[in-house]
C-alpha cells in the first residue's frame, strides 16, 4: 500500500526528497570507514557555491558533500562512477540540500532558535567513528577521522548546528495535517479494484532465421551500444596483513614496571572488606527510629519497608569508601562497623536517613607482588601490545605521508606483500567467475576504491586492536567495454534480438490494432503470420499490484493493464529487445471503500504523512525566500565540470 501511493504522489514525495538533507559530512563519518583521505575529483579553494542568508556555501564544502554522497550511494550501487552520478542528478540534489540546510539554518538564527554547544557535542559523540573500544567519545578518533577526512572541527560542528536546528523547525511543519474523507474514500477504494484481461506475448527469436549477420552490422550494433557491454573500473590492489600477534614474543615487562604498576595500584592488592547491604531511606530521624525498632522487634527489613509504603533496596556489595560516595560517610561508618546480619542506623545522608541491614561481610587478605605477579605481567603485556600496534599503525601512516612505499614498508617490517587480481568494487573479477576474494576485502575494497590513483599507501584496520592491513592500488583499469572479439558470440545474439524485436513490434502493433477493432486477442494471434505462444488470461487486484511493487516484482504487463481503458489493447516491449507483449483489458471492476475502515484509516495515514511532506515543502521553501538565495551559476558549472573530470 505504501508503494502504491508513492507511485500515485511520486512528484510531490520526490519534491520533499529534495527539500530532505542530512549531515553531508556527518554521514560520511556515520556510515563510511573513514580511513581513506581520497576523493574522486573536487575543487580547491574557498570560491562563493551559493550565498544563503548570511552564509556563503564554499566550492571546496560542496565538492566535498558532493563525494560523501557519491560514496554513501556506491556502497549500495558498486557499479556506480562518479560521471553517471551527476549526471543522474546527484550533483544537483547535494547542492539543493545544502542551500535548504544553510537557509533553514540562518532562518532559525535570525528568528532567536540556536543550537546550543552541549548539544552538538552530544551529537557529534553518538558518531561511531568518533569512538573508542569502550564505546565513549575518543578525541583522539576524534582528530584523526578529522584529519582523514579532511575537514576541520568548525565545518563538523557547522553541519551538526544546521541540522539539529533543521530537527527543532521542521518536525511541526508537516505535524498534524488534516485529510479530508471526501479525498480519502476514492483512493482507498481504488486499492479494492480488479482488474481482468489477457497478455499475448510476442517473442524476438520467432523473427530470428539461421542465416549469420554480416561482420559489419554486428560492429555497428557494438559501437552504438558498447555502454551495454561496459565492464565497471576495476583496481588491482597490493595489500600486507600485520597483526598484534607479532610482538608476542617481543614485548615483556621489566621488572620495574611490574614493581611500579604493584605500587601504583597497592590500594587494589591491599586487604579490604566488602559488605552486601540493603537499606530503606525515610525522610525525617523519628521515622528512620521508628522503623529501626520495628526491625530490631523481629520484623524483617523488606516487611518493616512495606509497612510504611517504602520497599528496602539492594545496594550490593560495596566497599566503605565506594558506600561513603553515593550516601554519607556517617552513613558508611555505621554500616561498617555493624556485625554481619545487624541492622546500622539511623545515619544521615543527603537523601534522608538510612537504615541499613548487613547482609554479609568479604574481607579480601592483602596479596603480595609474587601472589599477583602473574595478573600483572599479563596486564602490563596487553597495554604495551596495544601501545606497539597504536605506534605501528600511527607510524606507517606517517611514512606512507612522507612518502614511502608500501615496498618500503613491506621490506622493514618484513610482511609479505600479496597483490588481488583487477577487482570490481564489489570484489567480483569479471575474467574468472569462480574468483572469491579473502574475507579480509570486505574492509579493503571500500578503501581501495575511494581513493585516488595517485593517493598514499593506506593503513586499514581488519579486526579493531588485532588485525591490520597497509594497501595501494597498483593499478586502475577504467569502465570500458572489452574488445568485441571476446564478446563477438554475445553481442551477435543481442544484434539478432535486435533485428527479431523489430519484427516482433510490427506484429504486436497489428495484432493491438486488430484487437482494438473487435476482433479478439486469440485470434488476432492466430492471424498474425508466425507460430506464437498462445494468450494468457491474468486478474489483480490493485492491492496486489501495490503488495508486489513493495517486493519489485511487478511484471511490466501487468502495470500496463492497471493504466489502461476498458476494452482497449497496447503493445509493450519486453527488457532487452526479448519481445513485446499485447495487453488487453476486458474489464475492470471498481471497488468500494466507504465502509472498510481499516482501509480508510491506513489511506488517511498515507495522505497525512504526503501533506506533511507538502507542508514542510513548502515551509522551507517560504525560509529561503525570506532570508535570500543567490546561486553563482558559473561557478557551479566549474564546480561539476571538474568533479566530471573536465577543466
Amino acid at each position: 500500500m505504501i508503494s502504491f501511493f508513492r507511485r500515485i504522489f511520486a512528484s510531490k514525495l520526490g519534491l520533499f526528497l529534495t527539500f530532505c538533507f542530512v549531515g553531508l559530512i556527518a554521514i560520511a563519518f556515520a556510515t563510511a570507514d573513514v580511513s581513506s583521505s581520497g576523493t574522486f575529483g573536487g575543487v580547491t579553494g574557498s570560491g562563493t557555491a551559493a550565498k544563503v542568508g548570511d552564509s556563503k556555501l564554499t566550492t571546496a564544502e560542496l565538492s566535498q558533500s558532493v563525494n560523501n554522497a557519491f560514496r554513501g550511494e556506491q556502497r549500495e550501487n558498486t557499479a556506480l562512477d562518479l560521471k553517471t552520478y551527476i549526471n543522474d542528478g546527484g550533483f544537483d540534489d547535494v547542492l539543493e540540500r545544502l542551500i535548504n540546510s544553510f537557509a533553514i539554518a540562518d532562518f532559525g538564527s535570525k528568528y532567536g532558535m540556536a543550537a546550543g554547544k552541549r548539544l552538538v557535542d552530544g551529537e557529534i559523540a553518538s558518531i561511531p567513528a568518533f569512538q573508542g573500544a569502550d564505546g565513549r567519545f575518543s578525541e583522539e578518533n576524534f582528530r584523526r577521522a578529522l584529519q582523514q577526512q579532511g575537514i576541520n572541527e568548525s565545518q563538523l560542528r557547522s553541519d551538526f548546528t544546521r541540522n539539529l536546528l533543521a530537527d527543532q523547525l521542521l518536525t511541526a511543519a508537516g505535524f498534524g495535517a488534516a485529510v479530508p474523507q471526501k479525498l480519502v474514500v476514492p483512493y482507498a477504494s481504488l486499492l479494492l479494484e480488479s482488474r481482468e484481461g489477457q497478455i499475448a506475448t510476442i517473442p524476438s527469436v520467432a523473427f530470428i532465421d539461421d542465416s549469420e549477420p554480416a561482420k559489419a552490422a554486428v560492429a555497428a550494433f557494438y559501437a552504438k551500444n558498447a555502454s551495454r557491454y561496459t565492464i565497471p573500473e576495476r583496481r588491482t590492489i597490493r595489500y600486507a596483513f600485520f597483526e598484534r600477534s607479532r610482538f608476542n614474543e617481543k614485548i615483556k615487562p621489566s621488572e620495574n614496571e611490574i614493581a611500579g604498576y604493584y605500587k601504583l595500584n597497592k590500594d587494589r592488592y591491599s586487604a579490604s572488606e566488602t559488605r552486601n547491604l540493603r537499606q530503606v531511606i525515610v525522610p525525617t530521624q523519628a521515622a528512620a527510629k521508628a522503623l529501626a525498632d520495628k526491625i530490631g522487634s523481629g520484623t524483617s527489613i523488606d516487611q518493616a519497608a512495606r509497612s510504611v509504603g517504602l520497599s528496602a533496596a539492594e545496594v550490593g556489595s560495596v566497599s566503605k569508601t565506594a558506600f561513603a560516595g553515593s550516601a554519607s560517610q556517617s552513613v558508611a561508618n555505621a554500616a561498617f562497623t555493624a556485625r554481619s546480619g545487624a541492622i546500622a542506623g539511623p545515619a544521615q545522608s543527603a537523601l534522608g536517613w538510612h537504615i541499613v541491614k548487613v547482609e554479609d561481610i568479604k574481607q579480601t587478605p592483602a596479596r603480595t607482588l609474587d601472589q599477583v605477579r602473574t595478573e600483572i605481567v599479563s596486564e602490563l603485556t596487553r597495554k604495551k601490545i596495544e601501545e606497539a600496534m597504536a605506534e605501528l599503525t600511527v607510524r606507517l601512516e606517517d611514512e606512507f605521508a612522507d612518502g614511502a612505499t608500501l615496498e618500503d614498508i613491506t621490506k622493514a617490517e618484513q610482511l609479505k606483500l600479496e597483490s588481488t587480481p583487477a577487482l570490481l568494487a564489489n570484489g567480483q573479477n569479471p575474467n574468472d567467475r569462480d574468483y572469491r576474494p579473502i574475507p579480509e576485502m570486505e574492509r579493503i575494497l571500500p578503501i581501495a576504491f575511494a581513493v585516488e590513483e595517485d593517493s598514499d599507501p593506506q593503513v586499514v584496520e581488519i579486526i579493531p586492536g588485532q588485525q591490520y592491513a597497509a594497501i595501494d592500488v597498483s593499478d586502475i583499469t577504467p569502465a570500458a567495454p572489452p574488445p568485441l572479439a571476446q564478446i563477438e558470440q554475445l553481442v551477435t545474439r543481442d544484434y539478432l534480438l535486435e533485428m527479431g524485436s523489430k519484427k516482433a513490434k510490427a506484429v504486436a502493433d497489428k495484432i493491438a490494432k486488430a484487437v482494438s477493432g473487435g476482433t479478439s486477442l486469440s485470434k488476432a494471434v492466430a492471424d498474425a503470420g508466425v507460430t506464437l505462444p498462445n494468450p494468457e488470461r491474468i486478474s489483480a487486484t490493485r492491492a496486489d499490484l501495490a503488495r508486489q511493487s513493495q517486493e519489485g516484482q511487478v511484471p511490466a504487463p501487468l502495470s500496463l493493464m492497471f493504466s489502461m481503458a476498458q476494452g482497449t489493447a497496447k503493445s509493450l516491449a519486453a527488457p532487452r529487445d526479448q519481445g513485446w507483449f499485447v495487453v488487453v483489458l476486458d474489464k475492470l471492476n471498481r471497488g468500494d471503500a466507504s465502509k472498510r475502515d481499516d482501509l480508510l484509516r491506513a489511506t488517511r495515514a498515507q495522505f497525512k504523512q504526503v501533506f506533511g511532506n507538502e507542508y514542510t515543502a513548502q515551509f522551507i521553501e517560504a525560509m529561503k525566500a525570506d532570508v535570500g538565495v543567490e546561486r553563482n551559476n558559473d561557478t557551479l558549472t566549474t564546480v561539476k565540470n571538474q568533479l566530471l573530470g573536465g577543466n
